[in-house]
């Protein structure tokens, strides 16, 4: 009975000292910050976008290229997509995960009015050299992934440029993605210990994760590998400065386009800048605090971060989306990357995608 009343003081005692006080809190909050600005973007089309790429009368033909796929049935590609992340804790970087996964895509029809297409999971692995508890985690997710979706494929179609306007079976994808989602939430490393200091992670995804969000992260790359696609981009190389709007945080943005006249494959590269001030990071940083914290000890934490706050954050965030994208003559992806990266003071987070093909079949009239 002792055990008990001692469990129960000690579970009673309040967050800031369970946590070794507020400065311990401080850090994740920004941390768990960072992981929410690292989502919360959107690039693509950015920069000089000129619009369809239909006729454009604005700009001379030649100074324009346009992302079309001159595709056929039965035309196969395979590609290899490598994800890895890294976090930042001044001057220190920890490699938090690496995984991979090869995909098929095929050309199942070709019509005048555009393409239906299979994207096809074919293999999954992971990085061996990083051990944090994320790589842990991600073990589990690789394990059930190869299980449980090795061999799915999702079904789409496109316009006659190769833009994605229709997926065929979500629906499907969607309800295995639920269903892997609650198993592996169950084995997420230190979520009992979390709970314990009142920081309940399984409440707050329960409450906050949409299933469809699940499915996005399905068709992601696959939407990167065809966002430009219908599309026309100003050759040469553009800079440009937006000021802070209602909508819009204050940014710079890089464009680049290249054609090579050889082979007429062509290259596109995109780099944001976006500035977020010192006032939202701290808005942002309370409301995950009311996220994942019971209303009585989230009172103390943010009561603490009003008074250390400022001192822990003495600059505004920087949010860099950069894309570079290479394209074969017919339009097939020929390699992708995407970096996104969150800096708050000496706190930060990398992701990068990197996206190369493996496989190439194509011009298949039969």
């Amino acid at each position: 009975m002792k055990k008990n009343v001692q469990s129960d003081r000690n579970l009673s005692v309040s967050l800031s000292e369970k946590v070794v006080g507020i400065k311990a809190f401080l850090p994740l909050a920004l941390l768990l910050v960072v992981f929410v600005l690292s989502a919360s973007f959107t690039l693509l089309p950015h920069g000089k976008f000129a619009g369809p790429a239909a006729e454009n009368p604005e700009q001379p033909e030649d100074s324009l290229v346009s992302v079309i796929a001159w595709f056929s049935k039965n035309d196969t590609m395979t590609y290899w997509i490598n994800e890895s992340s890294w976090k930042y804790e001044g001057e220190d970087t920890v490699k938090l995960s690496g995984v991979y996964t090869k995909v098929m895509i095929t050309v199942e029809d070709s019509t005048k009015n555009g393409y239906d297409m299979e994207y096809r999971f074919l293999e999954f692995g992971m990085d061996t050299t990083s051990a944090s508890w994320m790589q842990k985690f991600m073990q589990t997710t690789v394990e059930k992934l190869q299980e449980k979706v090795a061999g799915t494929a999702i079904k789409f179609h496109t316009d006659e440029y190769g833009h994605i306007t229709k997926y065929k079976n979500l629906g499907e994808i969607k309800r295995l993605a639920k269903r892997m989602f609650s198993d592996m939430i169950d084995e997420i490393p230190y979520i009992d210990s979390l709970a314990l200091v009142g920081v309940d992670i399984k409440d707050y995804i329960k409450k906050y994760v949409d299933t469809d969000e699940l499915v996005q992260g399905y068709v992601e790359e696959l939407e990167m590998l065809f966002a430009c696609h219908g599309g026309q981009f100003a050759k040469g190389e553009s800079k440009e400065h937006t000021d802070a709007s209602e909508t819009e945080y204050e940014s710079d943005s890089y464009t680049a386009v290249w054609l090579d006249e050889e082979n007429y494959g062509y290259e596109i590269v995109i780099d944001v800048d976006n500035y977020i001030p010192k006032a939202d990071i701290k808005e942002l940083a309370g409301s995950v605090v009311d996220m994942l914290i019971d209303k009585d000890k989230a009172a103390v934490v943010k009561e603490g971060m009003n008074t250390g706050f400022d001192k822990a954050v003495t600059e505004d965030a920087l949010y860099n989306d950069y894309l570079y994208m290479r394209f074969f003559y017919d339009g097939w992806p020929e390699e992708v990357v995407s970096q996104k990266r969150t800096v708050i003071g000496s706190y930060g987070k990398l992701v990068q995608k990197y996206i190369t093909w493996d496989y190439r079949s194509v011009c298949n009239f039969n």
